[in-house]
């Protein structure tokens, strides 16, 4: 075989090897990505909350000390597993009240009696204890309103922050959640319960799987003697 011809030949060889190993690495990439935007794209969510009245200016690291009714207006701490939506992230925790409270954030009931409500504070906590090792601010302080010194029913307001506090989890998820205001309205019964309701965003994980990461580096590691001896020659 002729020089020139034998040359050519291995050039289309090594062109041909090295062809395929950047299809392999692409198809690896290619892999990587869809693990990384749909895997666990639909995300569970658990844990629990309490929350208390306050008076300081600021809100509490916790409830130590701390009661969670006054006047004649209670709350009751809850607890909830619920997933996000796939398609758009949306992670919306707002089950009806019950005994006990399920999938909300807790409830407030309000019962007959005079009191001026209006400036009292509240800390709700919401605990996430699945995702694990979730770090962020779990504590959301609320403002109520509500003047019923002179009339045993009537309604009351409990404003929250809607500002969402970020959570990160150790599995890389993020969410963004906020806490929902409510109202209450004892007229008509004399007694009324509202669930604590709140929403947010979830973002999954972007970590390809290991098997993704086996392939892409499996390619580019076969790329290495390709683009060396092509290199030499």
């Amino acid at each position: 075989m002729p020089v020139v011809q034998k040359h050519f030949s291995s050039e289309k060889h090594i062109m041909k090897q090295l062809w395929n190993g950047i299809r392999l690495t692409a198809i690896a990439a290619a892999t990587m990505g869809i693990a990384s935007s749909t895997a666990g794209a639909q995300i569970a969510f658990s844990g629990n909350t309490f929350g208390c009245f306050y008076s300081a200016a600021t809100t509490p690291a916790d409830c130590t000390g701390l009661m969670s009714t006054v006047g004649n207006l209670a709350y009751k701490g809850s607890t909830f597993s619920v997933a996000s939506n796939p398609a758009d992230g949306l992670v919306s925790i707002g089950g009806a009240p019950g005994t006990p409270n399920v999938n909300n954030l807790g409830s407030f009931t309000l019962n007959d009696g005079t009191y001026d409500y209006t400036g009292k504070r509240f800390a709700l906590f919401v605990n996430f204890t699945n995702p694990a090792g979730v770090v962020g601010n779990n504590a959301y302080g609320a403002v109520v309103t509500g003047n019923l010194s002179n009339a045993t029913t009537g309604n009351v307001f409990v404003d929250f922050v809607n500002t969402p506090n970020n959570f990160t989890f150790t599995d890389g998820t993020k969410l963004s959640f906020g806490v929902d205001d409510l109202s209450l309205d004892d007229n008509a019964t004399g007694m009324a319960t509202v669930a604590v309701t709140g929403h947010g965003y979830a973002t999954p994980s972007t970590v390809p799987e290991p098997s993704s990461m086996a392939l892409m580096a499996t390619g580019l590691i076969g790329l290495v003697p390709l683009v060396r001896r092509r290199k030499n020659s």
